[in-house]
């Protein structure tokens, strides 16, 4: 059995680890609280719902642009979290 004591920042960062490849397997072997659970969906959710206008910017741009948005909403989240959520914006609308 894992520590049961894992943060949402690093829940995220195992979450997203391989993706696009799914690690729910090892997401749920290691975060065994319910609730940080949850608050790892709701976040990756969130993000997903970032709006963006497009205009004339780059992926990149975008990566930025979303990475901030998830620092103003997420203070608490750490670099690699925050990193990993902006790759997984920009891998779902490129």
């Amino acid at each position: 059995m894992t520590d049961p004591v894992v943060s949402v920042s690093d829940a995220i960062v195992l979450l997203l680890a391989h993706f696009p490849r799914k690690n729910d397997a090892a997401f749920l072997a290691a975060v065994e609280d319910e609730a940080t659970r949850d608050a790892v969906r709701s976040i990756v959710d969130e993000t997903q719902r970032i709006p963006i206008e497009w205009g004339d910017k780059t992926l990149t741009d975008i990566g930025r642009e979303v990475r901030a948005d998830v620092r103003r909403r997420h203070p608490e989240l750490s670099d690699a979290a925050v990193d990993r959520l902006g790759s997984y914006f920009t891998y779902l609308v490129k």
